[in-house]
């Protein structure tokens, strides 16, 4: 016992002003608790079925949060909602529509905001405008569709100029 009173009042030299108020409500708050539990203020014309036992204010407090994760979830389901287009998907005003990485802390990235579609770079410490950019949506053709175009399977043997024997490029008969 004498430890316990010495740590108190060790406690209650160190501790801040804020400390000391949340502790002596957080007291009251029990012994108030205790108090109304042991009254058990119900008259006795009320037939309460469980008798108001621990398992009834465990159940109460079950449902509160039951009822609390409800209202929240379905705020929630809500909100994004009616942040929803009429096609479904959030309208957003700013889209990304390319990102290329010049180093792992350096990037360039094309954006689209309303109309205008900018060139913008960004580092670790830094975001700047570059240009503003003049952009077409068609697709830029690659070396491979362009190489592809035209070829076939003669011109892709022949480009590899095998002197072949003619005879057994005939057929035999």
């Amino acid at each position: 016992m004498p430890g316990i009173m010495t740590f108190i009042r060790k406690w209650l030299e160190t501790s801040s002003k804020k400390q000391k108020l949340t502790v002596a409500l957080l007291i009251i708050g029990f012994l108030i608790t205790g108090v109304l539990l042991s009254l058990g203020g119900a008259s006795q014309t009320t037939n309460d079925p469980l008798g108001s036992t621990p398992f009834y204010y465990v159940s109460a407090f079950v449902k509160l949060i039951g009822v609390l994760l409800l209202i929240v979830g379905s705020s929630v389901l809500f909100r994004r909602w009616l942040q929803l287009g009429p096609n479904g998907k959030i309208n957003r005003q700013m889209r990304l529509i390319e990102t290329v990485r010049l180093s792992p802390k350096q990037a360039l990235h094309l954006i689209v905001i309303g109309d205008q579609k900018l060139l913008i770079g960004a580092t670790d410490q830094n975001v700047s405008l570059i240009a503003a950019v003049e952009y077409n949506e068609a697709p830029v053709p690659t070396a491979q569709d362009q190489t592809q175009q035209g070829l076939d399977f003669g011109t892709v043997l022949q480009s590899f100029n095998f002197k072949l024997p003619s005879e057994n490029l005939k057929g035999k008969g």
